[in-house]
């Protein structure tokens, strides 16, 4: 049982960063960001490029690799993002001419697969305080990195934009209809979105010491499956709740580590996710028959 826990636990704390940033772009700006497969995959490439043997301390070369992974990301999200709003092409479109563009690139500049074993991990900084867990000695630096990457997003969505990106979600011309720069708000939304991806692209890379240029398949249905399993858990009281990411991605791994212990073979999980999505939103949609327009994913 302890095993299992830490297992879940460290799943967790790996995919919290990519479920918070898919929160943003599909649960508040209710958009379809598919692009964040592709944040996730740029990431951890550049994440992996940053880890260079450089004589310098290495909380510094951990916070280089962190910032290098987040602007991967987000520069996936400014593509998707912009050629949504100045090009005027649907956001669903934009994800996949983005991820096409992606694919090509990271083919170029990276081969299938980088080996991360011979290079310096930087999430082995706290090993010593995992003394008591030696088959996870980066747990102690990932609960940092991800209390802190909550702390942020919690103090976000207590601010105004925070509050912008629900209000895009439930109405995208209201801005407009103000004087607002509609703009802005989606433009940040989603790059802020894609560059968590990339944070937790990087995380899982260094964590299974391999970059693969097709790891990042299958994680937009994952972060669907996670939100609709958080709202499922989480009584929802306000506009939005970083408690929903945190509980959905906990529930989602607590699933399918028990699947396994049962004797499940995960090569077919992926379809044990589209089922459990299909039947949460066929109860949803009875439940609450009149849905927004604008929710794409119900999410």
């Amino acid at each position: 049982m302890i095993a299992m826990f830490l297992v879940v636990l460290e799943q967790s704390l790996l995919h919290i960063p990519l479920v918070i940033g898919a929160y943003v772009s599909l649960s508040l700006l209710k958009v379809p960001d598919l692009s964040i497969e592709s944040a996730y995959v740029v990431g951890a490439i550049v994440g992996a490029y940053a880890l260079i043997p450089v004589t310098i301390p290495i909380g510094l070369h951990l916070l280089l690799v962190l910032c290098a992974s987040l602007v991967g990301g987000a520069l996936v999200g400014v593509i998707s993002s912009m050629l949504t709003q100045k090009a005027g092409v649907p956001h669903l479109l934009s994800s996949i001419i983005t991820i096409g563009l992606f694919h090509g690139i990271n083919q170029f500049v990276s081969p299938v697969y980088v080996a991360l074993s011979q290079k310096p991990n930087p999430l082995s900084a706290l090993s010593a305080c995992c003394m008591h867990i030696p088959r996870y000695p980066d747990m102690c630096m990932l609960i940092v990195i991800v209390v802190c990457v909550v702390s942020c997003m919690a103090f976000l969505f207590r601010t105004q934009i925070g509050y912008a990106y629900a209000v895009y979600g439930n109405n995208p011309f209201f801005f407009s209809n103000y004087g607002i720069c509609t703009s802005f708000v989606f433009v940040t939304g989603i790059v802020c979105a894609n560059a968590l991806a990339g944070l937790s692209g990087y995380l899982v890379a260094q964590s299974n010491m391999v970059v693969e240029l097709n790891m990042g398949l299958g994680k937009a249905l994952f972060c669907i499956t996670a939100l609709i399993l958080g709202k499922a858990f989480v009584p929802i009281t306000k506009p939005f709740s970083i408690v929903v990411p945190l509980v959905g991605t906990l529930a989602y791994f607590v699933v399918q580590q028990g699947l396994l212990k049962v004797g499940f073979n995960l090569k077919y999980f992926t379809a044990v996710q589209a089922l459990l999505v299909l039947c949460m939103l066929l109860y949803s949609y009875r439940k609450q028959p009149r849905q927004s327009m604008h929710d794409n994913l119900g999410v």
